[in-house]
C-alpha cells in the first residue's frame, strides 16, 4: 500500500517511523524533514493546497494519506478526496472548527455540557472588555485561531492591549473572529487522544505536556518542550477515566450534530483539584504527544488506521502497549521560540544507546531520498536516492529541533536514558528542560 504522511514537525517523523516499520508499507512524505526524509522518500506538495494533493495522490496511486497535523484537512482535503477512493486519516473540513475555531469549540462544550474552564466566548471588542473587567486575574486570552496565540495575563492593562491586538488581526477568511476568556487554572496540562470512526474510539495513553521554557510559574510559553506517559496504576486508571469522561461523551457529542468524523481526536485538558477541564481540541495528534506514545504501540498502527476510515474499529482487538514508561525531551536552540540561529550542523544523532530514538522536527538533511513522479521514473522505479543517506549532513533549520525520546521499565529509568541522550546530540545554543519526567502526573 502506497502511504503519503503529511507534516513537517516531529509527529510526521514518528508517524513515518510508525508505518515505515509495516513491510507492505511504501511510504512517502510531505514535505518532511531531515529525519523522516532518511526513511521515506520525500515528495515535492504544499500540505496546505488540498487540490494539489488530492491531483498528485491521485496520479501516483497512493492509496491513504495520514496528516501529520491538521492543515491540510482544514483545507479541505477529505472533501476534495472523496470522490478518488483515497483514504484520509482524519475528518472532512467541517469537523475540523473544532480544532480551528476556539470559540466553535467553546460554545461546542458548553453546549454537551463537557468540563471546560470558567470563562467565555467573545466575538466582539466590546463584550470581550466588558467580561473582562468582571474577571479576576489572572485570566487567558485566547485568539480564535490557534496560530494567532494565547497568553496569560497578571496585569489588566496588559489583558486589555492583548484584547484591542486579537481584534485587530482579523483573519484573512473573512470570518468573525473572536477570542476566548479564561479563568487561569494551575495543575498540569495532559493531552488525551483516541482513533475514532465516529461512534468506538479507540484510546491512547494520556501524555503529560511541557509547553513552558522552565518550570517557574511565570515561564514564557515555548510549545513542545517535552512529553511523558507513564506506566503505573495511577496512569491506567487516570486515562480509563478520562477516556470514560471526556473522549467518550465527545465522540457522543460530535456524532449527535451530524458532524461526520473519522482518524485522530485529541483533548488537551488540565487536571485540577475539582476533576479536567478542557481547554483545547485537535483533529491530530499533538506534537511530542504522537513522540512519546507511538513508540509505546507494540501493534501496528496501520489496521487500526484502515478500520477508522472504512468505520469498523469495533471488529478488532484493543491495541497492545507496552508496558513502560516513556520520556520525549525536547531539544531547542537558545532564543527559542522567538529568536534562534538557523544552518548549524547537528552532532551525535549516531551516537545515542540502542533503543533512544531522536524524532527531527526543525531540520533538513541534502542526503535525503527523494520521490520522482511517475512521470519521470525510469526503468530503476519511482525512488530517486541521490546519495547514501548521512546523518552528519542534518543541519537546524528553526528552533524546535528534535526529540529525543526513550522508555523504561520505571519512569526515571527512560527519563534517565533520555537525559543521557541528549547530552549526547550538540548543536550551537542547544537547551532542554532537565525536569521533563522528573513526576508523572503532578
Amino acid at each position: 500500500m502506497k502511504i503519503l504522511v503529511l507534516g513537517s514537525d516531529g509527529r510526521a517523523h514518528a508517524l513515518v517511523w510508525k508505518l515505515f516499520n509495516n513491510p507492505a508499507a511504501d511510504v512517502l512524505v510531505a514535505p518532511g524533514n531531515g529525519g523522516a526524509c532518511l526513511l521515506a522518500p520525500k515528495v515535492e506538495v504544499d500540505p496546505a493546497n488540498a487540490l494539489e494533493i488530492a491531483r498528485w495522490a491521485f496520479d501516483e496511486g497512493v492509496e491513504l494519506i495520514v496528516p501529520a497535523d491538521s492543515t491540510s484537512l482544514a483545507a479541505g482535503l477529505v472533501d476534495e478526496v472523496l470522490a478518488m477512493h483515497i483514504g484520509v486519516c482524519g475528518p472532512p473540513q467541517r469537523a475540523t472548527q473544532l480544532e480551528r475555531s476556539r470559540c466553535y469549540a467553546r460554545t461546542f462544550l458548553e453546549r454537551h455540557g463537557l468540563p471546560v474552564a470558567p470563562g467565555r466566548a467573545c466575538t466582539d471588542l466590546a463584550t470581550a472588555e466588558k467580561y473582562l473587567a468582571t474577571r479576576a486575574l489572572p485570566v487567558v486570552i485566547k485568539a480564535d485561531r490557534p496560530d494567532a496565540g494565547e497568553g496569560i495575563y497578571a496585569d489588566r492593562y496588559a489583558a486589555l492591549e492583548a484584547l484591542r491586538a486579537c481584534f485587530a488581526d482579523r483573519p484573512v477568511d473573512g470570518s468573525s473572529g473572536g477570542v476566548v476568556i479564561e479563568e487561569h487554572l494551575p495543575g498540569v496540562t495532559l493531552s488525551c487522544s483516541a482513533l475514532t470512526d465516529g461512534t468506538t474510539a479507540v484510546p491512547l495513553p494520556p501524555t503529560r505536556t511541557y509547553e513552558t521554557l522552565g518550570p517557574e510559574p511565570d515561564s514564557p510559553l515555548a510549545p513542545g518542550m517535552g512529553a511523558v506517559t507513564g506506566n503505573s496504576a495511577y496512569a491506567h486508571k487516570l486515562g480509563a477515566f478520562l477516556h470514560t469522561r471526556l473522549v467518550q461523551p465527545m465522540v457522543t457529542a460530535i456524532a449527535r450534530e451530524g458532524i461526520p468524523y473519522w482518524g485522530f481526536l485529541g483533548i488537551d485538558c488540565i487536571i485540577t483539584d475539582q476533576g479536567p477541564r478542557v481547554v483545547g481540541l485537535r483533529c491530530s495528534l499533538r506534537d511530542m504527544e504522537a513522540q512519546a506514545v507511538l513508540p509505546r504501540l507494540e501493534d501496528d498502527l496501520l489496521p487500526y488506521i484502515e478500520a477508522a476510515i472504512t468505520k469498523r474499529l469495533d471488529r478488532l482487538p484493543p491495541p497492545r502497549w507496552r508496558d513502560e514508561a516513556s520520556v520525549a525531551l525536547g531539544l531547542v536552540t537558545q532564543g527559542y521560540p522567538h529568536h534562534f540561529p538557523i544552518g548549524a550542523p547537528i552532532h551525535g544523532l549516531s551516537e545515542t544507546d540502542p533503543g533512544v530514538l531522536v524524532f527531527h522536527d526543525q531540520t533538513h538533511n541534502p542526503a535525503g531520498l527523494r520521490h520522482t513522479p511517475k512521470a519521470r521514473a525510469s526503468g530503476l522505479g519511482a525512488l530517486l536516492i541521490g546519495s547514501a543517506p548521512s546523518l552528519s549532513a542534518t543541519t537546524v533549520v528553526g528552533g524546535h529541533v528534535a526529540a529525543v525520546v526513550s522508555l523504561g521499565a520505571t519512569l526515571a529509568g527512560a527519563r534517565g536514558r533520555a537525559l543521557l541522550g541528549a547530552e549526547r546530540i550538540s548543536f550551537p545554543g542547544r537547551c532542554y528542560r532537565d525536569d521533563v519526567g522528573a513526576h508523572e502526573f503532578r
